[in-house]
């Protein structure tokens, strides 16, 4: 069976300017690459356009080693037993930020086929092991990604998953737009600072502020090097969801998931210069980018939760789908999204328009 599964899913692939090791799955339509250094989507594109969304690497990112082949954030990471940084005492025992989902390896689990494949992962300090399976549908630029998470360990605990897409240039751009289904939202604070009132300045999107406290259009960059904003996800929908576009490049990257598993979405812009360097499209199960200590003195925030629990030997299973598909000339921007029985419906915003992207039924039971 090993032999099998590395004939044509575990394969090398440039990443960065050095080859590292990656299961690639895909279909007649798109191409998904996974690296097992650290478990992130590294690569999604259409079968005749070459464009990765995904390309964000945090080495570049950080000014690091792009070469290195050490775990590390590469485009749609896992952020996982936490979102954001450790207290001081568990960084100064090693717990990275955002977990330590990202910097383990990966290893290739079952039987695996062209278009599905699975890994796992332990967390050794968070005493969690991570299921992810993956799954092409049909001939549509479509991935369904159900990751189950267990709590190995003989005691109950706090967590959070955080699912943290990264899109850098070429796909991201100044003119890149971004839409979503969140709703009331707030700007993150500094890390580790208590605010009695986190949510004290609240907006409803698209409108925001950034962390310097101007006021902005939260579809498009922001303008600050780290800003975050965070939102619910609209109060009575079924699914969350996400959508960029760049109309120069026809293209539109889409995140749907049912919104029980992730209710809140969240926008991070980096720009450097005035030049947009990173966007992330996250999902998750928290909204407080702060350690749990934090997060214990606010258990909810707008209606929500932020942190999640886990008991003793406990399963948690949580998904969502990415896609990608080619918009029109000028294509005015998504209003909505919807799950209708076997397909992903995109209306756009003004005309009323509607896209469609062939599912199955059922998607997210795996």
């Amino acid at each position: 069976q090993a032999s099998k599964n590395n004939s044509f899913v575990t394969k090398l692939a440039a990443m960065s300017c050095n080859p590292r090791a990656v299961v690639e799955i895909g279909n007649s339509a798109a191409s998904l690459k996974i690296d097992l250094a650290g478990g992130s989507l590294a690569s999604f594109h259409l079968k005749d356009v070459h464009i990765n969304p995904l390309n964000w690497d945090s080495a570049v990112h950080d000014g690091a080693d792009p070469n290195s082949q050490a775990p590390r954030p590469l485009g749609h990471f896992l952020c996982c037993d936490r979102w954001g940084p450790p207290s001081e005492a568990e960084e100064a025992n090693g717990m990275p930020y955002h977990g330590e989902a990202t910097g383990v390896q990966w290893q290739v689990s079952g039987e695996q086929t062209n278009v599905s494949a699975s890994l796992e992962a332990e967390l050794p300090m968070a005493g969690l092991e991570v299921r992810k399976d993956l799954r092409m549908i049909g001939n549509s630029a479509l991935v369904v990604v159900t990751e189950t998470v267990t709590n190995i360990k003989p005691l109950g605990r706090m967590y959070n998953v955080v699912q943290h897409p990264s899109i850098a240039a070429p796909f991201l751009s100044a003119s890149t737009t971004v839409y979503c289904n969140g709703k009331r939202g707030f700007t993150q604070g500094p890390n580790r600072t208590f605010s009695s009132t986190p949510t004290e300045t609240t907006f409803t999107f698209p409108n925001a502020k950034n962390r310097a406290g101007e006021p902005v259009d939260a579809r498009f960059m922001t303008g600050g090097e780290d800003d975050v904003l965070s939102f619910e996800v609209s109060p009575g929908s079924s699914c969350g969801w996400i959508c960029a576009t760049n109309a120069a490049e026809g293209l539109l990257l889409g995140y749907v998931w049912p919104a029980s598993d992730y209710p809140w979405i969240s926008l991070w812009c980096c720009s450097r210069d005035g030049v947009p360097v990173a966007r992330g499209l996250e999902f998750g199960t928290t909204g407080l980018h702060q350690p749990f200590a934090i997060l214990s003195q606010h258990p909810r925030l707008l209606d929500q939760p932020t942190f999640a629990f886990i008991d003793a030997g406990e399963k948690h299973k949580r998904s969502y789908a990415c896609f990608m598909l080619k918009i029109p000339t000028g294509f005015k921007g998504v209003q909505d999204l919807s799950l209708d029985g076997s397909r992903i419906v995109l209306v756009e915003r003004g005309s009323g328009h509607c896209l469609e992207i062939q599912a199955v039924d059922n998607m997210f039971s795996f």
